[in-house]
């Protein structure tokens, strides 16, 4: 994880609301997604 999600995830610990925190899982999904599709693990 970088540093955005690592923010996004301590973030989503210090939150009791479910639908915020789904949000974040969410956003955190998306940016994991995006930067494995621009930086794809190298093929053996």
């Amino acid at each position: 994880m970088d540093e955005r999600s690592v923010h996004y995830a301590a973030l989503a610990r210090t939150i009791t609301d479910r639908q915020t925190i789904d949000g974040i899982a969410q956003l955190i999904a998306e940016h994991e997604a995006q930067k494995r599709k621009l930086h794809p693990e190298p093929k053996e």
